[in-house]
This record gives structure tokens, C-alpha cells and sequence, in this order.
């Protein structure tokens, strides 16, 4: 996913999750005798179809009515079972083979099989059907061929029965891969890869947009969805919300959930929101940045850094950033923590990396070469050739629309001035302008810009500096971070994962094409009788969404 797209967040304990609350299932506490969870969802999704789903509001639904091939750990490390009880992948590395859970059921009782796997799949890669998230399938044999054929070509239909997904009996799920990808394993884990029944889509047909009508949000919803997951729709009122009630069908590997019924409301102002939190109408909120103080030291208060980095990029094709010595020297010279503590208010962790704390390959040491040191700035500027007053008048380029981003293009002129002695000019641009200026390289440095993870692996990060990629600005291109990454990727053997992206990370650090800044962190208030919420960084919008089984409410 791109810049400014799906943002997980991730718990704040250092193992990658935390118990909200200190409660879990057990403990010694009445339970409240109505287990309604009341959540804000940002907008009313778009559909209900887990493949056609994209951001983290759809997520919210489509996780909980759908259940997919595996699911993160708590600690974040890896994957475990869930529609499938486990998987093991061949000696080329290529073949994945997914046991699903015997006796899985789906909402209306009937049994969950392999070929709700194929169909779905199929579905993802189908070009008709523009799934956004199809790329991250593209790894499957034949995906990319078949995935890029015109829309109107006739030859589709078969097209699809070519790729690598298999039904090999109906408790057994094989995908074969073009190449190697040690990271698939978590394209299985993520919500789109759930299960579609082939007879519920045909059944309900298109809507009145071409869509399919099984997936169409609107009050027919409930009677329409057919999912595999914990939860069932149960009411679509729209504009305002969508009720969940649990799957009493639901026969797979998680435990029985508390919850009974789950209601998230469409808020889209986060003020409004926090209001409803306030006078009682919701059981968690997202803390506005206005109210920061409010809460500061308020019990209900839960900090959970996401895994989202932000940084400045430079333009490495012109002058003066060709120069890596000069990038460096910037990159010394910014205060990261000064910045999260008065632009950010604390509501961030300050990073000289790419990977953000919480993952796997989350590694501060290799952060050095990045580390905030003006006289080690003063003297890699020295060495580059260039001088402070020789860098005068460089641009940085901004949201001039954005507070926060006008904020933080003051901040860093005021740390190039102090640590450097540059003078930095400000160019502030409306979003749209900013956007095509940064990806037309129309610019000498700017930002910030962040990246959220699809999944909690560091493939998903290292991928975006690859030559060629078109998800950084920088221009930047390295062969020995490229051929880093491309082993990292290809490898199943872990070990040999964390040593191939290691050696990326030094090479992208040092090289510095962009300026690493901050670690986004959420600020939830939660009530006391929540109860059990076990955060992940696949929560979406809500604390607790991945391990929903586990929430209970208290009498209160």
C-alpha cells in the first residue's frame, strides 16, 4: 500500500501486543448482562465484500464477518491458523498448502471448502473486477498475466482456471507461486484473503453499477452476506451504522467469543466522536489532537504507536541532494525527539529507521548514521564539498493546506538554520500540486510523507526503495540494497529474511535518500468495563478487532 494508505496500529508493549485493562477471559469480575461493543468507524464502507475491501474502516466489518487463511500472532512475529489450521510450504519454496479447519461452517450452516478458497482468489485476480488489493496477489502463478488482460477480452473465464490456486479436496488449499516469496504467508493473513461462495454471488447477481449485489451496502445487506467469520450483519442503517451479531454457525479454530453484538457508528469527525465517548454513546475513541492535555493522565488513556513511519525525502537526481553526504548531513541535523515532543505534542516515537517499533525487524542501532548530532552534521557537511552557505535558498516543499505539515516544514528550517547554518526556503503547495510535484521529482526536498504497513512485515517496507518501485519520490537506486531486498523476499528461511533486509536497512540509512522522522502513535481512550482487549497492529479503527473473541464487558 501506498503513502497515506491502510495505517494499522500496533500495541505499545516492546513483544508487539498489550492486555487492555489487565483482564482476560477468567477474571474475577461481573459480567455486564448486555455485550454490546459500540465502535466508531471513520465512514460507511463501500462493500461488504472482503476482496473489494481497501481501507481499515472496511477492514473493521470484513475481518469480523470473514475469516481468512491465518492470522499475526499476538506478539507479532509471525502467523498462526485460522480458516486454515496449518500450512507447510515445499522445498522450492513455492508451493503453499493450507489445511482448513474441519467442521468450519459458514453463517448459514453449510461447510466451508477449498474451492470457496479458489473462487475467491480467482475473484481478487479477476481484471473485471479491479480488486485494489490484486497486487498482492501477483506472486501467484500466472497472476500477473491473467490479472493484466483487458477487461473485455473473452478469453478471461478460462484465463482464470490458469492460475496457481487449487482445491486439492475440500479441506485442502494449494497455491503455487511464480517464484519464491517467503513473505506470502502474510498475504494469506490479511483480511482479503477470506473465503467467497460462488453460489451466494451468482444468486444476488449485479447491482445497479455493475457491482455484485451480495456485497452491496444497503438494509438488504444482512440477509445477503453469507461470511465465515465470528460475526454475522445483522442491520445496515445507512450513513449511520452497521450492527454485527455473533455467527452462532461459526464452527472454525477461534475461542467463542463474550461479545454478542457489535455496533459501529459512521462518525467521520473525530470531535463529534469523542463527544459521544464523553456522554456515554461509545466504549472506545481515537483522542483528537485538541484534547491531548485532557487526557494526558487520564486512567482510560491507552497509547499505541502504529506501524506507520514518516519521513522527508531528497531529490537525489539534482543538486544539492546527488550529494549523499550532504543528505546525511540533513539528516543529522534534525532534533527528531524535539520535533515529537512540540509539534507532535508526544503523540509519536521518534525514529532514524525505516522499520517502525513493534515489528519483527524493528532494529534502532541501525538508525546511527541518521542520529541527531550537529557537530557530527557540521563536520559530514564539511566533507561533502559543499558549504552551509553554498546550500542557501534549497526548497522545502510542503502542504501548505496542512497545520501539521506547515508546522513541521517550520521546524525543520529552524533546525537546518541552527545545526547547520542553512537557510531553508519554504514552498508550501496544495496537496494536489505537492503530490505531482513530489512524484515528478518537481522539487528539492520536502514532506513528510508517510508509509502504513499492509502487514506486519518488513517486505512491506523494504519493497518501496527498490529501483523502479514508484512508491518513494527520492529517484534514489541502489544495487546492493536492491539485491538485499530481493533475497530477503525470495527466502522461507527466516534468519536469512532478517540478514537480507539488515544489510538494506545500512545501506538505506547511510545513503540517506530520505530523512527518517517519526513513528505515528494512537491515542485511544477506552471505558474501565472493556475489559480483555488484546491490541495488534491489525486492529482496525478499533482496539481489539483481531482478537475480538476475547472482549468481554463488566457490569457498570
Amino acid at each position: 500500500m501506498g503513502p497515506d494508505n491502510r495505517i494499522h496500529a500496533v500495541a505499545l508493549a516492546a513483544a508487539g501486543m498489550v492486555a487492555l485493562a489487565a483482564c482476560s477471559i477468567g477474571s474475577n469480575f461481573q459480567l455486564a448482562p448486555t455485550q454490546e461493543l459500540r465502535v466508531r468507524l471513520s465512514t460507511e464502507p463501500s462493500t461488504f465484500d472482503p476482496g473489494q475491501q481497501q481501507w481499515d474502516y472496511e477492514a473493521a466489518v470484513g475481518r469480523q464477518t470473514f475469516e481468512a487463511l491465518l492470522r499475526p500472532t499476538r506478539d507479532l512475529r509471525d502467523l498462526t491458523g485460522a480458516a486454515a489450521d496449518s500450512y507447510k510450504v515445499d522445498g522450492t519454496g513455492q508451493v503453499y498448502t493450507f489445511k482448513l479447519h474441519p467442521g468450519a461452517r459458514w453463517s448459514d450452516g453449510k461447510l466451508v471448502k477449498a474451492g470457496d478458497f479458489v473462487y475467491a482468489f480467482q475473484r481478487l485476480l479477476d481484471p473485471r473486477l479491479a480488486a485494489p488489493y490484486a497486487s498482492f496477489y501477483l506472486t501467484i502463478k500466472n497472476a500477473a498475466t491473467v490479472n493484466g488482460m483487458d477487461i473485455n477480452d473473452p478469453g478471461i473465464d478460462a484465463a482464470l482456471q490458469t492460475l496457481g490456486v487449487k482445491a486439492v479436496d475440500d479441506n485442502t488449499f494449494e497455491v503455487t507461486l511464480e517464484a519464491p516469496a517467503g513473505y506470502f504467508k502474510w498475504i494469506a493473513g490479511l483480511w482479503t484473503s477470506a473465503p467467497v461462495r460462488k453460489d451466494v454471488v451468482e444468486k444476488w447477481g449485479k447491482d445497479a453499477g455493475g457491482g455484485d449485489q451480495w456485497a452491496t451496502v444497503s438494509p438488504a445487506g444482512p440477509r445477503q452476506v453469507v461470511g465465515n467469520g465470528l460475526f454475522k450483519l445483522s442491520e445496515v442503517v445507512g450513513k449511520d451504522h452497521v450492527t454485527l451479531v455473533l455467527n452462532t454457525s461459526y464452527a472454525g479454530s477461534q475461542p467463542k467469543p463474550t461479545l454478542k453484538k457489535i455496533t459501529e457508528y459512521f462518525i467521520d469527525d473525530e470531535t463529534v466522536a469523542y463527544a459521544k465517548y464523553k456522554s456515554g454513546q461509545l466504549d472506545m475513541i481515537t483522542v483528537p489532537l485538541a484534547d491531548t492535555e485532557a487526557v494526558r493522565s487520564s486512567p482510560e488513556l491507552f497509547k499505541v504507536p502504529q506501524l506507520s513511519v514518516f519521513w522527508i525525502s531528497l531529490n537525489v537526481r539534482k543538486a544539492p541532494f546527488d550529494n549523499p553526504k550532504v543528505r546525511l548531513a540533513f539528516a543529522q541535523a534534525i532534533d527528531r525527539e524535539s520535533y515529537n515532543n512540540s509539534v507532535r505534542r508526544g503523540r509519536g516515537v521518534a525514529t532514524s529507521t525505516l522499520i517502525p517499533r513493534g515489528m519483527r525487524n524493528y532494529r534502532p542501532d541501525l538508525g546511527t548514521p541518521q542520529k541527531f548530532d550537529p557537530a557530527a552534521a557540521r563536520a559530514t557537511l564539511a566533507s561533502s564539498g559543499a558549504s552551509s552557505d553554498s546550500l542557501n535558498g534549497v526548497r522545502f516543499t510542503y502542504v501548505s493546506t496542512s497545520a501539521s505539515s506547515k508546522t513541521t516544514a517550520e521546524f525543520v528550517q529552524a533546525q537546518l538554520k541552527t545545526s547547520l547554518g542553512v537557510d531553508v526556503v519554504l514552498d508550501g503547495a496544495d496537496f494536489k500540486t505537492f503530490s505531482n510535484r513530489m512524484r515528478s521529482g518537481n522539487y528539492a526536498f520536502g514532506g513528510p510523507t508517510p508509509w502504513g504497513a499492509d502487514y506486519p512485515d518488513a517486505q512491506d517496507f523494504y519493497d518501496i526503495f527498490l529501483t523502479g518501485s514508484g512508491n518513494q519520490f527520492s529517484g534514489w537506486s541502489n544495487k546492493t540494497y536492491d539485491d538485499a531486498v530481493t533475497a530477503a523476499d525470495a527466502a522461507t528461511d527466516q534468519a536469512k529474511r532478517d540478514a537480507g533486509y539488515e544489510s538494506a536497512g545500512k545501506a538505506l540509512i547511510s545513503e540517506a535518500p530520505v530523512i527518517f522522522l517519526y513513528q505515528s502513535s494512537a491515542w485511544y481512550v477506552v471505558k474501565p468495563y472493556v475489559r480483555g482487549i488484546i491490541a495488534t497492529p491489525s486492529d482496525d479503527q478499533w482496539l481489539g478487532s483481531f482478537f475480538t473473541w476475547s472482549i468481554q464487558l463488566a457490569e457498570h
